[in-house]
């Protein structure tokens, strides 16, 4: 195998499909950092609990157990995504408390914790019974999905907007942006995930204009 496959697969990618991907990537790691920051900031995880669970495990099982098919560098992407997302979900254990009803109080964490293994679970069969695509992009835009509807729901729920970062969310936004297209260019015949694209898209739209209209009053 030659030195470019290893590290970029150029037989299976075009050069424009891995830097779509890799840029998206990027943008996604720059949403980290934003997210990241405002814990330190404002003692709060403004990603929304009913899909954290979902989200770091898809990033262990595609960093650590399932290799995508975009080389290594591609790869390194991956991992830092779950490392910042340990990150998170630590601190959420600290301070979901503070995204959950009173009800809920008592049993956030433990609820959390097992939503952690069902997820992990759940995605790893997912994954290997085949239903996956190379990249790990079919049950990543399911998740996004769910990330995206759920900020919005999140960002109308709470009083003081200032909780969620602007520039994290157009940020995610436009990363997932650029990764739907390289999917859309490199699967066209798979319309499922084209739609998913799109409505991540939508939701992500609806949720930047939300800023606005928020800054504005």
């Amino acid at each position: 195998m030659s030195l470019s496959i290893v590290w970029l697969n150029l037989k299976e990618y075009t050069h424009l499909q891995l830097w779509l991907f890799g840029i998206g990537a990027a943008f996604w790691v720059l949403s980290y950092v934003f997210i990241t920051r405002n814990i330190v900031k404002n003692k709060f995880v403004e990603m929304p609990a009913g899909v954290l669970c979902a989200n770091i495990t898809w990033e262990f099982l595609w960093a650590f157990v399932f290799t995508q098919n975009m080389g290594e560098v591609i790869g390194i992407g991956y991992k830092l995504w779950f490392f910042f997302d340990v990150y998170v979900v630590y601190n959420f254990y600290r301070y979901g408390y503070k995204q959950i009803q009173v009800s809920m109080l008592p049993y956030f964490k433990w609820v959390f914790s097992l939503s952690l293994i069902a997820w992990l679970v759940v995605q790893y069969f997912y994954i290997k019974d085949g239903f996956d695509n190379p990249i790990g992009a079919n049950s990543a835009y399911i998740i996004n999905i769910l990330i995206s509807s759920l900020y919005i729901f999140l960002f109308l729920r709470l009083e003081d907007k200032s909780l969620i970062s602007f520039t994290a969310a157009w940020a995610r936004g436009l990363g997932t942006g650029l990764i739907s297209v390289m999917c859309i260019l490199k699967w066209p015949e798979n319309h499922w995930l084209t739609c998913m694209c799109i409505i991540c898209f939508l939701l992500d739209s609806f949720n930047l204009i939300l800023f606005r209209i928020f800054k504005a009053r």
